[in-house]
């Protein structure tokens, strides 16, 4: 049921199957030992996916044992509640470096949430992820949330690019040092301030399609940091971010984004049932909205169908995609024209299987928490073992 995710969940991880060392007992003083084999030694960098859904925003610790969260270094996810509004997010076996994480408030109501940053533990192999969450007035405020990480730079179609930025206001053009970003196309990723909390990306154009026709991408962002940002980034390919306060006024800011032609958040461009693609609210009349979208069910651009509920209340049925297991995301992107402001943002409301297809439904509200149609983008992945 849509909205009621508590509703027939059963805890599940990838499996990347574990080492498993086999120690033989010789008996009798005849019997000769052969050496023994050194243990292998564990990855220092593994790559690690990982989607969470926190559905408990009062709780002071929790593990995930339902449903809807998967690490894929075989751990349990624990979220620990450190203060009003603001998560840790444990991915436990999961310690690496680089790679991006994003969040999004769920549950419906006008509230934003953004990473404050992600980290190995100090003690035990873990990934942690902070998350801060945010009313429309800026105060801090419990929320459920979703969370992903990715440090994947290997696929096998399309182009996928991460990276985080690592100033808010730099001078010039600015060139990301390497265990910031990664881009399949082998480019480096630069960019620059255009004016107060707007930026502009420099990287490479997209290669050309295998089958010859255009493909919508998937483009994310998150703010990073502890203050109440929102972030968006542009009108498809334009390669704009632009960051504002829960007022709507524009602030600098660091930011987190995800692109990708062909491939999920997390970076799977196989294996996974996958879609994405953009409703353009603020185009919306007479009930009816339109979008673009991307499905890797059928393989082509389309495939998706986007349904207008009331004012800021989008639902999008992606065709084909339906499983027991999945992760949904959302934000809300830039008018058409980079030179008119950011309104507002976006947030999930729920997301489910009917039938063949998965729907997601999102609202979307202006500054200041007022239903609003805004530009939605939204993207859904199952697990590479649904």
């Amino acid at each position: 049921m849509l909205g009621s995710r508590e509703r027939g969940a059963t805890g599940r991880r990838w499996r990347t199957g574990a080492a498993v060392v086999l120690a033989a007992v010789l008996l009798g003083s005849a019997a000769r030992v052969a050496p023994a084999a050194a243990d292998p030694l564990p990855v220092l960098n593994p790559t690690v996916t990982a989607t969470v859904w926190a559905n408990s925003p009062t709780t002071a610790e929790y593990r995930i044992t339902g449903g809807y969260s998967a690490n894929s270094a075989e751990g349990d996810i624990v979220v620990r509640r450190t203060g009003t509004g603001a998560y840790t997010v444990t991915l436990e076996g999961a310690a690496t470096t680089g790679g991006v994480a994003h969040a999004v408030a769920y549950g419906g109501g006008p509230v934003h949430c953004t990473v404050a940053g992600w980290y190995r533990s100090l003690v035990g192999p873990d990934l942690l992820i902070q998350v801060r969450c945010f009313a429309a007035t800026g105060a801090p405020v419990d929320s459920r949330f979703v969370a992903t990480f990715t440090n994947r730079k290997q696929i096998h179609q399309g182009r996928l690019a991460w990276f985080v930025t690592d100033q808010a206001a730099p001078t010039g053009l600015r060139t990301l040092p390497a265990t910031y970003r990664y881009d399949s196309t082998g480019g480096e990723v630069r960019y620059e301030r255009l004016g107060t909390g707007r930026y502009q990306i420099h990287v490479n154009p997209n290669p050309p399609s295998e089958l010859g026709h255009p493909y919508f991408p998937m483009t994310h962002v998150t703010a990073l940091g502890t203050s109440a940002v929102n972030c968006q980034i542009s009108w498809p390919d334009h390669w704009q971010v632009r960051c504002a306060n829960a007022a709507g006024t524009p602030v600098d800011a660091r930011f987190v984004v995800t692109y990708g032609v062909r491939v999920d958040l997390l970076g799977h461009s196989t294996g996974p049932r996958f879609a994405s693609g953009t409703l353009y609210g603020e185009e919306a009349s007479g009930g009816v909205i339109s979008g673009d979208s991307y499905n890797s069910v059928l393989a082509d651009y389309g495939g998706a169908h986007g349904t207008l509920l009331g004012t800021g209340r989008y639902e999008m049925t992606f065709r084909g995609t339906g499983a027991a297991y999945g992760t949904a995301f959302v934000n809300a992107h830039a008018p058409h024209f980079d030179s008119q402001p950011t309104r507002g943002h976006c947030v999930l409301a729920g997301w489910g299987r009917v039938g063949a297809d998965t729907v997601v439904r999102v609202n979307c509200y202006a500054w200041l928490g007022v239903p609003a149609n805004l530009n939605a983008r939204i993207s859904y992945t199952t697990w590479p073992a649904a």
